[in-house]
């Protein structure tokens, strides 16, 4: 519970931040963790994902300095040394919280490319990456410029752009990025060849970026008091509400709404893009035979290899051989094998010893076939 203070909302502001901070790092270290203990090694979207943890901890760290000077505090309780400091501070948070949030998506993205071996998927997913990262160059430029220099960050007394309208920029285009990756998302899940208990369980990990987490936030200032946490997209849509009210008037009092919706934001796309590389939700793809295209240990000591979204082990007895093999979509290379077992009687025909039967001749053949 953080209490309501009549003429501040630092604490809060303050709080939150460094919450939500430890529960972006926590998550962080549990995926790596996770993906090592199972995999024995980190994969490229691991590097994305530590980048991002990397912006958001120098991201908070710009907060923490903005509610030093009196982020949350009234604009006529402080100096114009400190409403300074608290400008230059948001200016930094909002180019880092831009950076952490590309590497999140990105990371998030990378996952879900390496779910499928579909070339139409990967297609998308390479547009998608390149359209998220053409977004951000134009977002972190743009920030950076605001206003004319040499002091860009001076949006209370400088010649700056339209910040409202950039906001909403900001923010429709981060959604519509979402709403992309979700829908690619949904389509790799809805193909797997399982019940529909298990694909509402996998859709619901990557989902959790839309729905409400823990408990609602249906304003901003009862989620200050009760600590609650939101989906991603939710709290870009409160930062596009109130990002309008801190361009002027009591500024440093009012931007008090628009830090805990960036730091919910950011903290949630790290957590959500870490959680389908936990335990479970691995142990899930497996189960329907999807995989990341790593080789893994299994409790006996024995190695088998994941290829997209198929998943192949072949058992071999005396004179039976067994393969099972879970699809979802066409794999890069099928092998079918063919046997020809050819038997021929003994020359003693009354032998009744257990030679009288022998297998003189097998032959396999080998298809292969490239998915296109």
């Amino acid at each position: 519970m953080l209490p309501e203070l009549k003429n501040t909302w630092t604490p809060a502001v303050n709080v939150l931040t460094w919450f939500m901070l430890v529960t972006a790092i926590l998550s962080v270290l549990t995926r790596l963790g996770t993906k090592y203990f199972i995999f024995r090694k980190w994969t490229f979207d691991d590097g994305l994902i530590t980048t991002s943890i990397v912006f958001c901890i120098a991201q908070s760290i710009a907060v923490s300095k903005a509610t030093e000077n009196g982020l949350g505090q009234h604009r006529d309780m402080l100096s114009d040394a400190k409403i300074d400091s608290v400008m230059k501070a948001e200016y930094a948070a909002t180019i880092l919280f831009i950076a952490s949030i590309c590497f999140s998506k990105l990371s998030l993205l990378v996952f879900i490319r390496n779910l499928t071996p579909a070339s139409s998927d990967r297609r998308f997913a390479l547009v998608l990456g390149i359209s998220i990262a053409l977004w951000t160059i134009a977002s972190i430029f743009t920030a950076a410029f605001q206003c004319h220099v040499p002091q860009t960050w001076n949006y209370l007394r400088g010649t700056c752009f339209d910040r409202g309208a950039w906001w909403n920029y900001l923010g429709v285009t981060n959604i519509l990025s979402e709403g992309g990756i979700i829908g690619q998302a949904l389509l790799v899940i809805v193909r797997i060849q399982t019940d529909f208990s298990r694909k509402a369980s996998l859709s619901s990990v990557f989902l959790v970026r839309v729905m409400y987490v823990s408990k609602p936030v249906s304003v901003l200032r009862k989620s200050a008091n009760e600590g609650g946490t939101g989906s991603v997209i939710i709290a870009i849509i409160f930062q596009l509400a109130y990002a309008s009210q801190t361009s002027s008037g009591d500024f440093t009092f009012d931007a008090w709404s628009v830090a805990i919706a960036t730091q919910v934001a950011q903290a949630m796309s790290i957590v959500t893009a870490c959680s389908p590389q936990f335990k479970p939700f691995l142990d899930s793809l497996q189960s329907t035979g999807m995989g990341l295209g790593m080789t893994s240990s299994n409790n006996n000591g024995s190695k088998h290899k994941t290829y997209g979204m198929s998943t192949f082990k072949t058992s071999r007895r005396t004179a039976d051989t067994r393969s099972e093999t879970h699809e979802l979509v066409s794999v890069p290379h099928e092998e079918t094998h063919r046997t020809m077992v050819t038997s021929a009687p003994d020359e003693d025909a009354e032998s009744q010893s257990s030679q009288s039967n022998i297998i003189v001749e097998t032959t396999w053949t080998v298809t292969g076939g490239t998915n296109r």
